[in-house]
Order: C-alpha cells, then sequence, then structure tokens
C-alpha cells in the first residue's frame, strides 16, 4: 500500500487491568502528524477482579465464561471509542484503522502461547475500518520474544530531541528503549514494575496503588529482600528479552511478611534498581532519559530512579506528551504501519531474525480488500 496519511486509533488494555485507554492521531506510519488525543475509561472493580482471578487462562478459552468476559471488554472499548470521538467533533469521521492489543492474561515464549480476550472482528464491523491485533502472537510466530512493541513508535515520538536517548515505560512491565544518533534501536523488558506494586498495595492496603508513592515514601526499604531479588534470574539475562508474569511470581512469595509500607518501599526500590541494572545491556548509552507510563506519576518511584541513573532524566508531561497513554498511541502507530508493510518487530527489539511487520488485519465483514 503505498505511504499516506490515515486517522487511526489505538485502544490498549494494561496487565493491571485497570482501563482502557484510547488514543486517536493521524499518521502515515514514519510520522506522528497530530499530536495525539486520549482518554482513559477505568474497568469496574467487579470486572477487574474477574480478569485477575483467572489463574490458568489457558484453561478457560473455550467457555462461556471466557467468551462472555472477552465480549464484555470489547463492549467497554467500543463505548470508549465513542467517546473520544464525540469529545473531539473535529475528528469524527470514522477512523481509517484501529490498533487494538486486546487484554493480555497469558504469555509464554517457551509455549509459543499468548492467551487474550478482546474481539478484533466486532470493532471491524462497529467502526466499518480494519482492525490490527495479534501484534504478540506473529512476533512469537516469526522467533521473536513477544515485545517491546513500541521502539519504532517511540523514535517517531522522540524524532526532534537530542539523541543518544533512552525512555522507560514504567507500566505493568519495566521497559526500556535505547535510540540513537540516526535513530538505531534496542529495547527489551526489564522486570515486571508497577503491575507487582499495584498488587501489593491491593492485597496489603486495601487501595488500588500508591498513591503520589506515599507507602513507598514512608516505609523501610528492606535491603537483605531488595538484594536477593536483585539476583532474579531474568535480570541478568541478556536481550532481547520480554517478561512473562508467570517469571516473577516468587517476588510475591519472598514479600510476605513485611508491612504494607515497608513492601512498597522495596518494590518501588527493586523498581528502580531493575532499570539501573538494565543499562549494562545497552549497546546504545543514552545521553538522557524520559520516564512515562502510570508509574511515572509516583514521585518516590522517579526520584529513586534519577538518583540511579547518571543521565538528566525528564518526565513525558515536560514535552508535553500524555504520558499515561502511550499504549494506546503505539497501537495507534503500529496499526497504521501493518496498514503499510512497515517494520514492526527488529533484531534489536524483539529479537525476530530480521525487521518485519506484525499483526493480523481484521476487515470489516462488507469491506472490499
Amino acid at each position: 500500500m503505498k505511504i499516506s496519511e490515515k486517522t487511526a486509533i489505538g485502544i490498549y488494555l494494561d496487565s493491571t487491568a485497570d482501563a482502557v485507554d484510547v488514543s486517536l492521531m493521524k499518521t502515515d506510519g514514519l510520522d506522528i502528524l497530530t499530536e495525539p488525543v486520549s482518554l482513559s475509561r477505568p474497568y469496574p472493580e467487579e470486572l477487574k477482579q474477574r480478569i485477575l482471578s483467572l489463574k490458568y487462562p489457558q484453561d478457560y478459552t473455550d467457555t462461556p465464561f471466557f467468551k462472555e468476559l472477552s465480549q464484555t471488554i470489547t463492549q467497554m472499548c467500543v463505548e470508549a471509542v465513542r467517546d473520544l470521538l464525540a469529545q473531539h467533533p473535529n475528528d469524527q469521521e470514522l477512523p481509517d484503522v484501529i490498533g487494538f492489543s486486546g487484554q493480555n492474561l497469558h504469555q509464554k515464549k517457551q509455549e509459543n502461547l499468548v492467551v487474550t480476550l478482546g474481539n478484533a472482528d466486532i470493532l471491524a464491523n462497529t467502526f466499518q475500518c480494519p482492525v490490527v491485533d495479534r501484534f504478540i502472537r506473529s512476533d512469537l510466530k516469526a522467533g521473536g520474544t513477544g515485545g517491546p512493541l513500541f521502539p519504532v513508535f517511540l523514535e517517531a515520538r522522540t524524532r526532534k530531541l537530542d539523541k543518544p536517548l533512552g525512555v522507560v515505560l514504567l507500566r505493568g512491565i519495566t521497559t526500556v528503549t535505547a535510540i540513537g544518533s540516526v535513530g538505531e534501536l534496542q529495547s527489551f523488558d526489564v522486570a515486571i514494575g508497577i503491575l507487582l506494586l499495584d498488587r501489593w498495595m491491593q492485597k496489603r492496603a486495601g487501595l488500588d496503588m500508591d498513591y503520589d508513592g506515599q507507602f513507598g515514601a514512608r516505609g523501610q526499604i528492606n535491603d537483605r529482600l531488595l538484594n536477593r531479588l536483585l539476583k532474579h534470574p531474568f535480570l541478568n539475562q541478556s536481550p532481547p528479552k520480554t517478561v512473562s508474569i508467570d517469571d516473577f511470581n516468587d517476588l510475591w512469595e519472598q514479600l510476605q511478611g513485611l508491612s504494607p509500607a515497608d513492601g512498597a518501599a522495596t518494590i518501588t526500590a527493586f523498581v528502580a534498581h531493575s532499570i539501573r541494572k538494565a543499562q549494562d545491556f545497552l549497546k546504545i548509552q543514552p545521553t538522557q532519559w524520559i520516564l512515562a507510563g502510570g508509574g511515572s506519576y509516583n514521585p518516590t518511584l522517579v526520584r529513586q530512579i534519577k538518583n540511579k541513573l547518571n543521565e538528566p532524566v525528564h518526565l513525558a508531561d515536560e514535552y508535553g506528551w500524555d504520558k499515561s497513554t502511550f499504549g494506546a498511541q503505539g497501537y495507534a502507530f503500529l496499526a497504521v504501519r501493518t496498514l503499510m508493510g512497515l517494520p514492526v518487530l527488529f533484531p534489536e527489539t524483539t529479537g525476530v531474525p530480521s525487521a518485519m511487520p506484525a499483526g493480523l488485519i481484521h476487515y470489516p465483514s462488507n469491506m472490499n480488500r
């Protein structure tokens, strides 16, 4: 397909099952042509708990329960997209393409397995446009690790900034991306991130998260336990690499016995130290860093990361970016690249043999392809 401007919407469902994030932008898959507009819609608590309660989600995929849950999530996505379009009447034309993450429940490279909630065909027929999903599955099928998927989006987002540059996405999983002076990319998952902290706060303090980093700020870091956590095999594994949440189940067990505040302080320190440790694997050494994702709203975590990194550290909102909806923005951008046949996966990001597109395109049932 000829490279051309497209109106794209991204739908992102975080591993923490907190919210549906949607974002709209114009892009040709090379450059971001308009500043993305975004919104988030929180999951109802009952729905969130149903998702998080799925211990072995691969066992549920053919059940009525799983299909009903998938339908519910898809309808939430439809309503969120409609809300976004209603809030921005100048962009109310139907999108040219939608990028859809789905609700990722389980991912195992060793088993070439991804279990995801959400129905892309319903989205395609509702909005009468192609919908691209299954990015992770196509990467695993091609021999990749399953992510990270957003480095090429981050390169476009930071096109006008001085390089070399590092971007840390502080989401359920912490990811680091290094961008060289002529667009070279290296990216990998660092470790489990905000997901562990959020689950700790939910279980031990009855809160959705450590708001403003208050628990982490007043708690005492358990240095002995922190040193043990930092010896986790994943942290010492050479990239390319992608986190499977199951890889870190043992961390949860080791934290038991700490007070809510001390646990939050120790987890916060673990996230910051893991980012510092990730620098040892970077072939591109950034001269400055940008922090984005929901974790960048936690001032205690941000302060600790700044103390651990040797170069200047900035927050994404210093550049006017909506730092909490990077996932949705990224999927909008990737969807256009897939539609154009442009590469999304790279040897230095997901570990595929060569640069290649990704994702499965779902067309509306009445559309001529």
